[in-house]
């Protein structure tokens, strides 16, 4: 499909009426011919021996010839060398077999609106449309043209990751055809460097594909050294900020550019009073300009900065070379701000690539070029889910990609989908097991299933099965995707609140203590499991996989931390030795004690400035041995149930003796929750001595420690 284009030129030549007539026209210094053919009422115009050429980035044009000329029908293809300028301004001005001729006043209203530029790339294989300003309608009508004139949805790229496209072609399930986001850190930045640009002064912003100039901490900072260097410049820099472009317009900091955004945007502030009380202080200082010394403006300019700075979502941000920077920046220029409370932290599961799936009409899927088994069983499995008269709307599905970027060894899937009985779209989860056949399918059923009967915060598991090659089966398991953060990403804005008094955003530390609870939780579900995963850190505790789920509190009045998951079984029931000795259990308490005093040290550590050690250990023990006695009393009023249990598994798995093991250890952990959460103290207080150099004083027997 590589040379679709060069066929289609070919096609077109042959098939359609040739004009008698060519055009000759001067662009770029050279003289080009151009020649026109009909097919219906369309209108192909090519630059002569185009389809000689390498067809690398060749500009296209296409609009309705009524947008041109009122009362014609059928739509215009241009297909040059050069740029979209080469065939769009004779077509605008008419020179092209008078096709049109749009008054001067019109042209650029026209040109933004109503002109879809495209590029032909990859060897001719596919046409990459642009929509800019044109509306999506549109831009799908074109879509759906070029597909009627034998393009395929393979062969349509929808370039342009703006929200409309995106929300409207997540809508027909065909997300995929959206140009897929970059992951690794050089394609990044090649993207962000590209996008770098200058207004007027000698401020560098990032521009975004919606129009936004997104300026860093770091080209904003240079404003300081202008004041003494080139006042003047430095003037301009805050003429473009902050001086409205004519008399009562807005500041281009206050002028609505797109969504929540503006002309021009300080980057990394989430909080939108917090850019409005910076873009007020910025519009004040350019008022008094005239009446301030250099000095003096150095001054407040050095203020403005520090707020600035004090209210980036992270620190990192700060520094336009760090990872969270490029990623976030790049995830602004691309139209793909994060969509749960427009975090900008990376997260594994945000890390997606959309595949081909199927289109929904009426109660039929209609699978599209490209889709493999493991997509059709993942369609199938979701319209066995639905109700007697419930349909499907439209479904995505997603491949996640692993935290470097790369595709996974066992790569994960997101399946999001809406029917006609639901109001919001349910996203699930699907991943193939670590293992083949169906005795270990068993195993890993059985242990999601045993815990979570006791209480362990898994989420209902469903095993898939298929024949993805030959006669061997592949098994899966799908489960709900779980809203809310892990608990090494989560946003610093979710432990802050408005100040009644200024309504500025202080730190709340009953959020972050109350987290840390939920965090305790975890560990205490950890522990029950007997998580373990042979390695250097073999618990894997706070790294990812426990979730920490937000909801509205009412005495608070805002979101709060309310409950935790755990998203991943892997390694539950691995503890590798289970004899029940009190050797055995000394080693398994300390390894586990470790593993979550380093959690909570790195967990506090964030938040070092609103909460004490202390603090943050007394509500990480408080929630560890909370739920350590929940799970207990499900275990004490079913006992009989739990110690019979036998889901007859291959002896190779061993489950019932890990799982007996897994029950014994419960009622030690029990017995033991004042020694448990001791030394989790006191491994927090040697982790962070031993890594700063010094004691933190933690206290061990409830009492209060010193920071």
């Amino acid at each position: 499909m590589k040379d679709f284009a060069y066929r289609f030129i070919n096609q077109v030549r042959h098939e359609a009426t040739k004009r008698k007539t060519s055009v000759t026209t001067v662009s770029g210094g050279r003289t080009r011919v151009f020649y026109a053919y009909d097919w219906g009422t369309d209108t192909f115009i090519f630059e002569r021996d185009v389809w000689k050429t390498h067809l690398v980035h060749a500009p296209v044009l296409i609009v309705r010839k009524s947008a041109l000329i009122d009362g014609r029908d059928g739509r215009i293809m241009t297909i040059t060398s050069g740029s979209h300028a080469t065939a769009a301004i004779p077509l605008l001005r008419g020179d092209f077999w008078n096709l049109g001729r749009v008054a001067d006043r019109r042209k650029n209203d026209v040109m933004s609106h109503d002109i879809l530029c495209a590029n032909i790339v990859n060897d001719g294989g596919t046409i990459d449309l642009s929509q800019r300003d044109v509306p999506i309608a549109e831009m799908y009508s074109a879509d759906d043209w070029l597909r009627g004139l034998g393009w395929s949805l393979t062969n349509v790229v929808i370039a342009e990751r703006s929200d409309e496209a995106v929300d409207f072609y997540r809508k027909l399930g065909q997300e995929w055809r959206i140009k897929p986001l970059v992951w690794t850190r050089k394609e990044m930045d090649f993207a962000l460097a590209a996008s770098r640009t200058r207004i007027h002064s000698s401020f560098n912003y990032y521009h975004s594909v919606k129009g936004v100039h997104f300026i860093s901490f770091e080209d904003f900072s240079a404003l300081l050294p202008l004041c003494s260097v080139d006042f003047e410049a430095m003037r301009l820099c805050l003429d473009e900020l902050a001086k409205p472009a004519e008399v009562g317009e807005m500041a281009a900091l206050l002028d609505p550019k797109h969504g929540h955004h503006h002309e021009i945007e300080l980057f990394g502030i989430r909080d939108p009073a917090a850019a409005s009380h910076i873009a007020q202080m910025l519009i004040d200082l350019h008022q008094a300009l005239d009446t301030l010394t250099p000095e003096q403006c150095e001054d407040r300019i050095f203020e403005i900065i520090n707020v600035y700075r004090s209210a980036l979502s992270f620190p990192e941000l700060a520094d336009s070379g760090s990872e969270l920077f490029v990623s976030s920046m790049y995830k602004h220029l691309t139209g793909v701000i994060y969509n749960t409370q427009d975090q900008v932290v990376p997260a594994f599961d945000d890390r997606k690539t959309a595949l081909p799936g199927a289109t929904f009409r009426g109660d039929k899927p209609d699978f599209h070029p490209g889709v493999d088994m493991r997509t059709r069983a993942l369609v199938d499995y979701v319209q066995s889910l639905l109700s007697a008269g419930e349909v499907i709307e439209y479904l995505n599905v997603y491949e996640l990609c692993a935290p470097d970027g790369t595709v996974a060894k066992m790569p994960t899937r997101e399946i999001e989908f809406k029917t006609s009985h639901r109001p919001v779209p349910r996203k699930l989860l699907e991943k193939r097991l670590a293992q083949s056949g169906i005795d270990y399918a068993s195993y890993m059923l059985a242990r999601v299933q045993s815990f979570q009967s006791l209480g362990i915060s898994f989420g209902d598991h469903h095993l898939l099965q298929r024949h993805d090659r030959g006669n061997s089966s592949t098994y899966y398991f799908v489960r709900e995707r779980y809203s809310g953060f892990a608990i090494n990403a989560i946003s610093n804005n979710r432990f802050q609140r408005a100040d009644g008094a200024n309504g500025e955003f202080v730190d709340f530390p009953a959020a972050i203590l109350r987290t840390a609870a939920q965090a305790g939780r975890a560990a205490a579900h950890t522990m029950v499991i007997k998580k373990y995963i042979a390695g250097p850190n073999p618990i894997h505790f706070g790294e990812g996989k426990e979730i920490i789920e937000f909801d509205h509190d009412i005495a608070w009045g805002c979101e709060m931390p309310c409950g935790m998951r755990l998203c991943s079984a892997r390694g539950s029931l691995g503890w590798p030795c289970i004899d029940k000795t009190p050797e055995n259990l000394a080693v398994c308490f300390e390894i586990y004690t470790d593993a979550f005093a380093r959690a909570a040290v790195d967990f506090w550590d964030k938040n070092s400035g609103a909460v004490s050690i202390d603090a943050v250990l007394d509500n990480f023990c408080a929630g560890f041995s909370t739920a350590t006695k929940e799970i207990y009393g499900n275990y004490h009023n079913n006992r009989d149930l739990f110690n019979t249990f036998d889901p007859k598994l291959r002896e190779s798995f061993r489950f019932r003796p890990k799982w007996l093991f897994a029950l014994w250890a419960l009622e030690r952990q029990f017995d033991s929750i004042d020694r448990l959460s001791a030394m989790i103290k006191v491994a927090a207080s040697r982790l962070a001595a031993s890594n700063d150099g010094i004691d933190l004083g933690i206290a061990t027997d409830g009492g209060a420690g010193s920071r």
